[in-house]
């Protein structure tokens, strides 16, 4: 019977293992951790927009960009029931990594919007933290970018600690 794992550690179960069937959590990350490789060589960086580790269901959560049939068949070959799949992100992650690298971010920060993070998500947006007005940062990423390209919240500045050697 399939189920989803719920992790417990104690005396009983060394390191993270699952309560019902006894999976070892390292065990079924190491797991979907070649699956991830095998995955983005297979898709390629036309289609590979992200994915995410769902050891709870010992499964890859896969985002692509209108990845083609052959390439979905050839991934349900390579492993078998490992994937999620979603192939409707609306942009792949190598466009991404580029909107992210030429972002204005000096001129943006002369308009009054202070970038603390930037990154892609794994279902194809640019995730976008700011300090100061939310709204007025999504319109102005929006013109920018375009519209459904950026996701705007609002997020602390970053803090450094400075070292103080002896």
């Amino acid at each position: 019977m399939e189920h989803a794992h719920d992790w417990v550690e104690g005396p009983v179960f060394p390191g993270l293992r699952c309560a019902v069937c006894g999976a070892s959590h390292s065990a079924i990350q190491t797991m979907l951790g070649e699956v991830a490789a095998a995955a983005k060589t297979v898709v390629g960086e036309a289609h590979y927009t992200g994915c995410r580790m769902r050891q709870e269901l010992e499964k890859l959560e896969l985002w692509l960009c209108d990845a083609p049939p052959d390439v979905l068949q050839e991934l349900e070959a390579i492993r078998p029931g490992a994937y999620l799949i979603h192939n409707d992100a609306p942009r792949p992650q190598g466009v991404l990594l580029e909107l992210m690298n030429t972002l204005p971010v000096d001129r943006l920060k002369a308009e009054g919007i202070h970038i603390v993070r930037v990154g892609p998500t794994h279902d194809g947006y640019l995730h976008v933290s700011v300090t100061g007005d939310v709204r007025a940062a999504q319109s102005r990423l929006d013109a920018l970018l375009g519209s459904n390209v950026a996701k705007v919240e609002y997020g602390e500045p970053m803090q450094f600690l400075a070292y103080r050697g002896q």
